[in-house]
């Protein structure tokens, strides 16, 4: 916790900018790339993610792509997820099937125009290479930026 008045540690950075210019403007710029990360949504819930959006293409690196993806406990439980799940892996829910959920690969590359609800990934198309490399190399700078612990995974895997 923060001391009130307490004045920011000499050095200390913060991500990010005001996005209200985005607001006023719908091609506003410096607005054409955005970045996420997610470690896990409860204790017990690991699941390392890295992405970048751009206006037309979303790339997500699922660092722990071989573990099953931990769905948060409220979720797993919901009846209609139980429904679903109780069918077997190859059920859809919405546009994916069970094992889509539950199952993802390392990288996910999604053409946002023409998929806008991201069902094909075009990670393992030839076609992507150069676009997934890209934004691979996008991803890793962003690291690099924000002095990322998880950029030596890139290196050591």
């Amino acid at each position: 916790m923060v001391e009130k008045g307490a004045k920011p540690q000499a050095g200390a950075q913060i991500q990010g900018k005001s996005f209200l210019h985005s607001l006023r403007d719908e091609k506003a710029k410096g607005s054409d790339e955005v970045y996420a990360s997610h470690t896990f949504h409860e204790i017990t819930m690991y699941y390392p993610m890295k992405v970048v959006r751009t206006r037309t293409h979303k790339l997500i690196w699922n660092i722990a792509h071989p573990l099953p993806f931990p769905f948060a406990s409220d979720l797993w439980d919901a009846s209609t997820w139980q429904d679903v799940y109780q069918h077997g892996p190859d059920t859809t829910y919405g546009k994916r099937t069970v094992t889509a959920y539950i199952h993802r690969p390392q990288f996910e590359l999604y053409d946002l125009v023409n998929d806008p609800d991201e069902v094909k990934n075009l990670a393992t198309d030839p076609a992507n290479a150069k676009l997934l490399e890209e934004l691979k190399g996008k991803i890793k700078a962003f690291q690099k930026r924000t002095n990322d612990p998880w950029i030596l995974k890139w290196e050591y895997e």
